[in-house]
């Protein structure tokens, strides 16, 4: 009986045209439709062809998508060729000022995606060198990049990210520009692979945040010296919670303002912290010694995997790894001396209001 009904099913489905590929992907976010791009760490090896002039000119709030050719060269698929759709992001890399080469939004068809590694994928986020004439752009993207893999460390309550070496070809003067950059997980797709959906409303205090969270979110952006995030703002924090009466979890993004990269284009926001400019701060509560105890022993048990992610990384320059190694040991020595978290942690830190 259980055969007969599986085979109506079948049949069933096979009347509604319905895809079966598409389905299976729909039946299991872990599909690979949704983890292959984010499993791998070889950079991703892509031609663009598109017109640059039309595209980095629009950059009012009325941009639209252009359209672009788009070249796998290391897809498994035999389909390495796609159409997509590619338009400007962001807020102040999007100044010509600040980035002559703005971040972009990318926007994948399934019927073109479909068989390659961005199967699955909507819109993506790409974090670009910004800057075509700097190479300490380029390294710097690739610092940044290594910061979202060195969180992945942490916590899954994280974005993941996948390298990519990509060739902007321009499709009217034939002008390339090879840059590695990379992309970020789409919030739906975090949201599904922690169980979790995103929330909207802000005004969310870190006590109000599951304390293991925000308590390694802190450090970690302490570690770093990013003070460029704010969890009631909803400023590079995304919040994400299984229904409206669970404790949320926060998930920090865009650590291009971080003293450990020390970008020269940062701008003090009035709103965050004037004299926050590539410090290490700490932002966050005065919780538990218990507490701070246990979140400084993870730190501790991370710190091999951290340095060795650095060290292993091949596309960085020696002065920039060296940078990276180097503050990140000055974290690990304050938080090995009682004096320095005294003094630089628990000074800092907030009471947390008694309601």
């Amino acid at each position: 009986m259980k055969n007969v009904k599986s085979f109506i099913l079948l049949l069933i489905l096979m009347v509604w045209g319905i895809d079966f590929q598409v389905l299976a992907g729909f039946q299991n976010k872990d599909s690979l439709a949704f983890t292959d791009l984010f499993s791998e760490e070889k950079p991703l090896l892509i031609n663009l062809y598109a017109d640059y002039i039309s595209l980095f000119d629009d950059v009012s709030d009325k941009r639209v998508y252009h359209d672009a050719k788009f070249t796998v060269k290391n897809s498994s698929s035999a389909f390495s060729d796609m159409t997509v759709k590619v338009k400007t992001r962001g807020n102040f890399r999007l100044r010509k000022q600040t980035c002559d080469f703005p971040p972009l939004r990318f926007k994948f068809e399934a019927d073109q995606a479909r068989g390659s590694i961005f199967q699955g994928q909507d819109k993506l986020k790409y974090v670009s060198h910004c800057q075509n004439s700097k190479k300490d752009y380029e390294m710097h993207t690739l610092e940044e990049f290594l910061l979202y893999r060195m969180y992945n460390i942490f916590t899954d309550y994280s974005y993941q990210v996948r390298l990519a070496h990509i060739s902007f070809i321009d499709v009217n003067r034939r002008d390339t520009i090879q840059r590695y950059g990379f992309f970020i997980e789409d919030k739906e797709h975090l949201a599904d692979r922690i169980g979790r959906r995103a929330l909207k409303f802000r005004n969310v205090k870190q006590y109000q945040v599951l304390r293991s969270n925000i308590l390694v979110l802190s450090l970690f952006q302490c570690m770093i010296g990013n003070c460029d995030w704010d969890v009631s703002r909803l400023h590079n924090v995304d919040l994400m919670s299984v229904n409206e009466h669970s404790l949320p979890v926060a998930i920090p993004y865009d650590f291009d303002w971080s003293a450990i990269i020390a970008h020269d284009y940062f701008v003090p926001d009035p709103q965050i912290d004037l004299e926050a400019k590539y410090k290490r701060r700490y932002k966050s509560y005065r919780w538990s010694d218990e507490e701070f105890e246990a979140a400084f022993a993870e730190f501790h048990e991370h710190r091999d995997e951290l340095m060795s992610l650095i060290t292993d990384f091949p596309y960085l320059e020696r002065d920039n790894r060296l940078k990276l190694l180097a503050y990140i040991s000055e974290f690990y020595d304050l938080i090995s001396s009682k004096v320095d978290v005294k003094e630089y942690i628990l000074k800092q830190a907030k009471k947390i209001p008694t309601e």
